[in-house]
C-alpha cells in the first residue's frame, strides 16, 4: 500500500496533516510577511516625501527634454500687470501666491521614445488675500483642472512656485494639507457611509481637534442644507447632494484656501442657485480664499471678486473683475432682421391655389 503521508493535491499542501500544519502554510506566512514589510516601507517613504523627491529628481534628469517657456509669448497688459503684482508682493501677505506656474506633459516618454511635450499649463501667475474669490474659466483641456492639480501637490510643477500662507508646496506641503479645502470634480465620498460620517472622517483627516469636530460638521451640515439627509448614505443620494456633500467637506473647519472644481456641476437650476449663495457667504465672512473653476459665465460673475479666461495651453487670456473684462472685451452688435416674402411670390402661389381649385 502506496504510503499516504506523502499524498497530495498537487499544490504542495500535505493532504494527511492539519491545514494549519508548518508544512500547509509556511509559503503563504513568508508572503504575509513580505508584503507587510514591503508597503510598511512604501508607505513611511510617501509620508517622508521620498516619492515626490524621486520625482523630482527624475525630472531634473530629464529637464532638457521639456521644451523651454517662449521668450516672446504675448500676454495682456492685465494679466502682465498681475504677474508684477504677485512677483513684487511678499508671500506672507497673501493666502495664496501662484508665480509663474509650468507644467509641461511627455506624452508617450519612456527609455527608448523621447516623447512629445504637451503644455497644460504656461506662465500663470495670481494672488489671493482673505475673502476673495477667483474663478477660473475655460473649456474643456484649457488647463483649469491641471491647475487644481499642482495646486493640491497631486501633480508638481514643470517650473514656478505656490506658496500657501507662506509655506513653499514642495517643501511644507506636510504642512499645508491643513490649510486647504478642496472638492474635487468628481465627489470623493464613502458611499457606505452616512452624510455625517463622511463629514466627520474628513474633518478628522484635517487634523480638526475632537472636542470642536462635533461643531464644525454641524455647521458645514447647515450651510449645505444637508440636516434632512445627515444619517442617509452618500450612495443614497442624489447628484445635487453629492456635489452639497462634497462642498461641505471641502468647507469644513473654513480652511484658508478652499478650491472647488465645478462645484455647481450636474446641479438643477434651483440647486445651483443654492450652491451660490452658500460660495459667495463663504468669501464674504473673509476668513478664506476661494478658488472655483466653472464653464459658465453666469456662475463666475455671481461668485468671482476677480476672474481669469484660460485658453488651450494653459494661457490667461485676460485677467480682471467680471465688468472690468466685460467693458474691456465686450465689444460688437446683435442686429435682428426680418424680411417680407416678396410680393411676386404671393402673387405667384395665390394664382397656383385658384388654378389647383
Amino acid at each position: 500500500m502506496a504510503d499516504l503521508r506523502k499524498e497530495s493535491d498537487g499544490t504542495g499542501w500535505d493532504l494527511n496533516t492539519d491545514m494549519w500544519h508548518i508544512t500547509n502554510v509556511l509559503g503563504d506566512g513568508l508572503i504575509m510577511i513580505f508584503h507587510f514589510v514591503l508597503w510598511t516601507c512604501v508607505l513611511v517613504a510617501i509620508e517622508m516625501g521620498l516619492g515626490a523627491k524621486i520625482k523630482e529628481s527624475w525630472q531634473k534628469l530629464n529637464k532638457g527634454k521639456f521644451p523651454k517657456p517662449d521668450p516672446n509669448l504675448e500676454l495682456d497688459e492685465d494679466v502682465a500687470a498681475e504677474e508684477e503684482r504677485v512677483a513684487s508682493t511678499p508671500d506672507q501677505f497673501m493666502q495664496i501666491s501662484v508665480k509663474n506656474l509650468r507644467k509641461v506633459y511627455m506624452r508617450g516618454s519612456g527609455p527608448c521614445n523621447p516623447g512629445q511635450p504637451l503644455r497644460a499649463v504656461e506662465r500663470l501667475s495670481f494672488g489671493l488675500q482673505k475673502g476673495e474669490c477667483f474663478a477660473l474659466l475655460g473649456v474643456n483641456g484649457a488647463g483649469k483642472s491641471t491647475t487644481f492639480k499642482v495646486l493640491t501637490a497631486e501633480e508638481q510643477a514643470t517650473s514656478g512656485s505656490v506658496s500657501i500662507k507662506g509655506l513653499d508646496m514642495n517643501k511644507d506641503f506636510q504642512k499645508i494639507r491643513k490649510l486647504i479645502g478642496y472638492c474635487p470634480q468628481y465627489d470623493p465620498i464613502f458611499e457606505s457611509l452616512t452624510v455625517e460620517q463622511n463629514i466627520s472622517y474628513f474633518a478628522a483627516i484635517k487634523g480638526i481637534p475632537a472636542y470642536c469636530r462635533h461643531q464644525l460638521c454641524e455647521d458645514a451640515i447647515e450651510k449645505l442644507g444637508l440636516q434632512i439627509h445627515r444619517r442617509t448614505a452618500a450612495g443614497q443620494l442624489s447628484g445635487g447632494n453629492k456635489r452639497k456633500l462634497s462642498v461641505s467637506i471641502a468647507i469644513v473647519g473654513n480652511p484658508p484656501i478652499i478650491m472647488l472644481d465645478e462645484p455647481s456641476a450636474g446641479m438643477d437650476p434651483e440647486a445651483r442657485r443654492f450652491m451660490w449663495s452658500v460660495v459667495a457667504r463663504i468669501a464674504s465672512q473673509k476668513t478664506s480664499a476661494v478658488i472655483l473653476t466653472t464653464h459658465l459665465m453666469e456662475e463666475a460673475e455671481a461668485l468671482s471678486t476677480k476672474m481669469g479666461i484660460m485658453v488651450k495651453g494653459g494661457i490667461f487670456k485676460c485677467f480682471g473683475s467680471s465688468q472690468h473684462i466685460k467693458n474691456k472685451f465686450g465689444v460688437g452688435f446683435e442686429v435682428e432682421i426680418k424680411v417680407e416674402i416678396p410680393l411676386q411670390k404671393v402673387l405667384l402661389a395665390t394664382l397656383e391655389e385658384e388654378l389647383g381649385s
